[in-house]
Formats: structure tokens, sequence, C-alpha cells
């Protein structure tokens, strides 16, 4: 009696076993690799090509980069960044925690990008381009180059961002509450030439990576082509 039980057990753990590389290849990769240089994928070096599934972590180290495709969409990673892919339904969901991500879509429904203080999607079907930078994990710039995107912070409060603007979300340093009301505190700048620069600068450099990275993107957004 106790070798039937026993054997009984073996092949239930038998064909267990068997089942997990079926149900390994049963998950679909979220997106590609499409240039790497000084970027890791799930801790190993990044080559162009390798499937990026759900979880796998996106990091680029300092000078490097990352390009990714996820069906008609695009999102780069510049220096010193890190992400993962994540399926939310029937889009995909970029993650950012810290870094510069740039993404573009001619299809907004399929993807979004979430970051440590709210998600931002395009606002309308038109196709989209912008860029995230999380400075922390309380403080974070949206720009638009081309559509236009909205941001929801964690309370649900939405705000427009049109193509050519710049959004930032301050939530003060770590150690002070958020504001009661809304959660996003955007900021608020008399007219400073040294935060001009402060702004402009960092804009046009990663303008010129993305056009370098990017340039024929599926919906020619990479460097503006009309």
């Amino acid at each position: 009696m106790l070798l039937r039980v026993l054997a009984s057990l073996t092949a239930v753990l038998g064909l267990g076993l068997l089942s997990l590389p079926t149900m390994a290849a049963s998950e679909k990769p979220l997106g590609v690799v499409l240039t790497a240089e000084r970027a890791r994928l799930d801790n190993a070096s990044a080559t162009i090509g390798a499937d990026v599934f759900s979880g796998d972590a996106l990091v680029t180290d300092q000078g490097g980069s990352m390009r990714i495709t996820i069906g008609p969409s695009q999102v780069y990673l510049l220096a010193a960044s890190s992400a993962t892919l994540e399926p939310d339904g029937n889009r995909v969901q970029a993650r950012i925690s810290i870094g510069v991500m740039g993404f573009s879509t001619p299809a907004p429904a399929q993807l979004e990008i979430l970051t440590p203080v709210g998600l931002i999607r395009g606002a309308n079907p038109q196709p989209i381009f912008g860029q995230v930078h999380v400075l922390s994990a309380r403080k974070i710039r949206v720009s638009s180059f081309k559509g236009t995107l909205a941001f929801t912070d964690s309370n649900g409060e939405q705000r427009l961002i049109r193509q050519g603007e710049t959004y930032e979300v301050d939530l003060g340093p770590d150690d002070q509450e958020p504001p009661a009301q809304g959660g996003v505190t955007p900021a608020v700048h008399s007219v400073d030439f040294k935060k001009v620069l402060e702004y402009s600068i960092p804009i046009i450099g990663a303008g010129l990576l993305a056009c370098a990275l990017w340039p024929e993107s599926p919906d020619q957004l990479g460097c503006w082509n009309n």
C-alpha cells in the first residue's frame, strides 16, 4: 500500500515538473531590445534582439542607454535609469523608478507610464512623443514633444501637458507631508535665467539624444519629421 501511494505521488510530481516549461513558454514577451549600450536586462548585459518579459529589470549605467519596442510603441532609457514593463489589460505599463524615460506611440491606448507620483497617458487617440525625468520618489518632470499628455496623480486629479510644455511635480523633501488637497504641487517660478537654463539644457540634450537613438520611429515622431 505504501509503495502504491509513493508511486502515485511520484507520478503527480513528475507531471507537475513537466508542465513548468510549458507554463514558461506560454508567457509572451512584452517588448524587444532595439539598442543597448552600458545597459542591463534582468541583471545580465542587454543585447539587441533580447525579449523583455513582465517584471524584467531594465537598468542603464552611467553613460548608457537602451531602446525597446513594444508593439507599435517605443520607450528609451537614458543614463542611470531603472524601469520595468508590466501588462495592464490591453496595454503595457512602463514603470520607471529613477532616471529618464522617453516614449513614443501612434496608439496611446496601448501604452502608459507609471512614475512614483502618478500616471502618464495620452490625453486622446492622437500619437504622442514625450519624456519623464524622475529625480526622486517625490519629484518628476514631464515633457510633451508631440501630442497632449495627461498626468494623473495619486488622488485622481489630472493635468494636461500640451505639446511643447514641461510640467513639474514636487512633493517636497521626503520628511515633509504631502499637501492635503490634490497631493501634487506644480512648481511655480518667476522668470529666472538660471531656472530657464536648468529646464532648457536637459530637455534640449535629451531631445538631441532621442533623435540619435530614434531616427525613424514607426510614426516618425522621433525627430518631428513631417
